[in-house]
């Protein structure tokens, strides 16, 4: 894996769209799809050149059912939540 397909500097975002690496995979599967439903911000401490703190991100898979917790670097953004979207959590929390 390069830097360039590190996603801890992706800034995933509760309701983003995500899938698995090829990495994690068995290659016999396609990638599952899911959302983010939470976010722990530099969970991991790292020691390489991927950079210093990595994010734990908990995606809900839609096929298996299930949340699962894994490091930011070992999923990909599909979508990101829509800017409208955003916006409004932002409102919510003013309140």
């Amino acid at each position: 894996m390069d830097f360039d397909e590190h996603n801890s500097y992706a800034n995933f975002e509760i309701g983003d769209i995500v899938s698995e690496s090829k990495y994690i995979i068995d290659p016999m599967r396609s990638p599952w799809v899911g959302i983010v439903v939470y976010i722990d911000k530099e969970y991991y401490e790292l020691h390489s050149y991927l950079g210093q703190y990595e994010d734990l991100l908990g995606v809900y898979w839609f096929q298996p059912a299930k949340v699962e917790t894994l490091p930011a670097s070992v999923v990909r953004i599909v979508q990101k939540i829509p800017k409208q979207k955003k916006e409004h959590k932002e409102l919510d929390k003013e309140e």
